[in-house]
C-alpha cells in the first residue's frame, strides 16, 4: 500500500499497563532508556516524537496509540521503536494488523530487546509473530491464573473483589510482594444498613419511606449524598430507592458468598466476614419486598406486533407508522402513529384494529399441503434452469484454468531446479499460484452445490407456508413478531386501519406467485382464491393480494434467487418441522 512521503525520524511508543505502575523494570523510564541505548544511539536517523499510554495493551482504543497510527499514515516518521513486542499490544490479531499497516507504509519497526530483528523481512516477521504470540499467551495464562485464584478464594469464604457499602477491604503484607487480604465491617457505616433492615422487617415501610426515615435520622450514603432530598430545580422529592433495593437483595450482607460467574449459590459457601443480618431476616426481607412489588399498581407495557412493518396509504401516498403508548389517568392507549401530518395532523390507529386482522391474512397465505409436490416440481425445474444457464461453459472454463495452473506449477519447478529462479522468488510465486488454484477449486465446488442449497432453502420456506396459520397461533408474542419480520416486507393499511396490501419478503413472494399460478390454471376465470376471499386480478400473469385491484410486485425466481442465500429461513426450520 502506498502511503505519504515519509519524513526521516524515529518515533517511540511506550506503554505501561495498570499492573506495571509500580514495576521499575517496565516503567516509562526503563523502556525509554533501553530504546535509547539499543535503537536511537546507534542510528543516524534523528529522533522525532514519543507516544505514551498508561493503559492495558488489550485495549486498542489507546489515545497515543491511535495518534501514532494516524501520524504514520501522514508520513510524520520513518522508524518506530518499541521496548518489547508486548508493549505494542498484547492482542495478537490487533498487534499484527497494526504492524502490517505500518510496514505497508514503509515504516521500519525495531524492538529494543531484539535490535537486529527486521519484521519487514520474511524471517523477521516470523520472529515478530512469535513474540506477539508469546505476549498473547502471557495474557491468557495470567487470566487463567487470576480466574482460578478468584474462584479458590471465593470457595474458601473470602472476597477477592471490592466489598459492598458497609464493609471495608483490608490487607497486610506477609512477605515481599505477598499480601493477606480480607473484608470486615465498616463500623461507621454498617449501622445505617442495620437500621434500614429493621425498618424493612416491620413490613410497614416502602423503600421510599425507608429512605425518608434514614435521611430524617441524619444518615447519608457512602458517597456523602443523602438518602432522600428535594430537587433544587423542580422541588420534587427524590429517593435513593434503587441503591437500597440492591442492598436488600445482596446475600453478602447475610454472610453468604454468591457468584454467578463461578456458579456459587446462596447457602453453599459461608463468608469469612461478620454479617449485618441473619439469613432468616434476609429471607423475610425478600418476602416483604416481593409482596410489596406485587401489590404495586402499574400499567403493563404494550408489545407491538407490527413494529417497523406498518405503512398507511393516504390519497395514494404511503407514510411509515411508528409506535406510541401515551398513558391516561387509569390506563394506557397503544396505537400506531405517523410522524408526518398528511392531513394537517398525525394519523393514529389503534393497535388492536390492525393486529386482529393478521391471523385471517395468514390463513390466506397458507398453502394446501396437496399442492406441495406440484410446487416443488415447478421450482426445481426453474432453479435448474437458472443454475444450469451457462453452467456447462463455466465448468469447462474452470477446468481449463486448472489445467493451465498445473502446467504453470511444472514450469516453476523447472526454473527453480535449473537455478534460473532464486528460492525466495520461487516461494513467493508458489504461494501466489496456490491462492489462485484454491480459488478455482472453490468456485468449481460451489457450482456443484448451488442447486441443492437453493432447493433446501425453498423447501423450508414452502414447509413454513403450509403450516403458517397453525404455527402462528402456537407462538409467543415475541416469536410471532419475529415470524412476521421474516415473512413480510410491508403491511399497508388505509386511514381506518384496514389492511389493503401486504408485500412479502423473498422467497415467499416467489412461492406465493407459484401457488396463485396453479390456482389460476384450475379456474376458468381470472379469479384467484386466497383463503376464504375471492380477489380479482386485472392481469392473469400477475398474482397479487391487493383489495384495491392493483397488482403487487412481480417476483420471479431470477429476481429473488440471490436473496435466498442471505435469508434467515434456517431460524424457522424448527418451527416448520413442528
Amino acid at each position: 500500500m502506498a502511503g505519504a512521503q515519509l519524513t526521516p525520524g524515529w518515533a517511540t511508543y511506550l506503554r505501561v499497563s495498570d499492573e506495571d505502575k509500580q514495576s521499575p523494570e517496565r516503567s516509562f523510564a526503563m523502556q525509554r532508556q533501553h530504546i535509547q541505548e539499543q535503537l536511537l544511539t546507534p542510528s543516524d536517523v534523528p529522533f522525532s516524537r514519543e507516544y505514551t499510554d498508561l493503559l492495558s495493551g488489550t485495549n486498542p482504543n489507546r489515545k497515543d496509540y491511535q495518534q501514532m497510527l494516524s501520524d504514520a499514515a501522514t508520513g510524520k516518521f520513518s522508524h518506530l521503536g518499541l521496548y518489547r513486542a508486548d508493549r505494542f499490544g498484547r492482542n495478537t490479531v490487533e498487534g499484527l494488523q497494526a504492524a502490517t499497516q505500518l510496514m505497508s507504509l514503509g515504516i521500519k519497526i525495531r524492538i529494543a530487546n531484539m535490535p537486529g530483528l527486521q519484521p519487514e523481512n520474511p524471517d523477521g516477521f516470523f520472529l515478530f509473530l512469535l513474540q506477539m504470540g508469546l505476549a498473547q499467551r502471557e495474557v491468557d495464562v495470567l487470566a487463567q491464573r487470576t480466574r482460578g485464584g478468584m474462584e479458590a478464594k471465593l470457595r474458601a469464604g473470602g472476597w477477592p473483589q471490592r466489598a459492598p457499602h458497609g464493609y471495608l477491604n483490608k490487607e497486610r503484607q506477609v512477605s515481599s510482594n505477598k499480601y493477606d487480604r480480607w473484608v470486615e465491617l465498616d463500623l461507621d457505616y454498617a449501622p445505617v444498613f442495620k437500621q434500614a433492615w429493621e425498618l424493612l422487617l416491620t413490613g410497614s415501610y416502602t423503600l421510599k419511606q425507608i429512605c425518608d426515615e434514614l435521611a430524617r435520622r441524619g444518615y447519608s450514603r457512602a458517597s456523602g449524598r443523602r438518602w432522600a432530598w428535594d430537587d433544587p430545580k423542580t422541588g420534587a422529592r427524590k429517593y435513593a430507592a434503587n441503591q437500597l433495593h440492591k442492598v436488600f437483595h445482596n446475600p453478602f450482607y447475610a454472610g453468604w458468598v454468591v457468584s454467578e460467574r463461578f456458579g456459587i449459590k446462596m447457602g453453599e459457601v459461608r463468608g469469612q466476614w461478620e454479617p449485618v443480618i441473619s439469613t432468616e431476616e434476609f429471607n423475610k426481607g425478600l418476602a416483604i419486598l416481593h409482596k410489596n412489588d406485587h401489590e404495586k399498581s402499574r400499567n403493563k407495557k404494550h408489545f407491538y406486533l407490527l413494529r417497523n412493518l406498518l405503512w398507511v396509504d393516504i390519497n395514494g401516498k404511503q407514510y411509515k407508522m411508528y409506535v406510541s403508548t401515551p398513558s391516561g389517568k387509569t390506563k394506557s392507549y397503544s396505537y400506531y402513529i405517523t410522524h408526518t401530518k398528511p392531513k394537517g395532523s398525525q394519523v393514529r390507529i389503534s393497535c388492536e384494529v390492525i393486529d386482529e386482522q393478521i391471523p385471517e391474512w395468514l390463513r390466506g397465505f397458507a398453502v394446501d399441503p396437496q399442492l406441495m409436490p406440484q410446487i416443488q416440481k415447478i421450482y426445481q425445474k426453474q432453479v435448474k434452469a437458472v443454475v444450469h444457464d451457462g453452467r456447462d461453459n463455466q465448468i469447462v472454463e474452470l477446468k481449463r484454468r486448472l489445467s493451465k495452473f498445473q502446467d504453470e506449477e511444472a514450469r516453476l519447478v523447472r526454473l527453480y531446479i535449473t537455478g534460473n529462479m532464486s528460492e525466495e522468488t520461487y516461494k513467493q510465486m508458489r504461494a501466489e499460484w496456490e491462492v489462485k488454484l484454491r480459488e478455482v477449486e472453490i468456485n468449481l465446488a460451489n457450482i456443484e452445490k448451488e442447486a441443492s442449497i437453493s432447493f433446501d432453502d425453498l423447501d423450508v420456506a414452502l414447509a413454513l407456508m403450509v403450516k403458517l396459520a397453525d404455527l402462528f397461533e402456537r407462538l409467543k408474542k415475541e416469536q410471532k413478531a419475529n415470524l412476521l419480520q421474516i415473512l413480510i416486507k410491508r403491511i399497508i393499511v388505509d386511514a381506518d386501519g384496514e389492511i389493503i396490501n401486504i408485500e412479502l419478503n423473498s422467497p415467499f413472494m416467489y412461492l406465493r406467485n407459484l401457488v396463485y399460478g396453479i390456482y389460476s390454471q384450475k379456474q376458468s376465470s381470472d379469479q384467484i382464491s386466497v383463503g376464504v376471499q375471492i380477489i380479482r386480478c386485472p392481469n392473469a400473469s400477475d398474482f397479487c393480494i391487493n383489495k384495491r385491484d392493483r397488482c403487487g410486485e412481480r417476483c420471479s425466481l431470477s429476481e429473488c434467487f440471490a436473496l435466498i442465500r442471505v435469508s434467515i429461513l434456517r431460524k424457522l426450520h424448527a418451527y416448520a418441522q413442528g
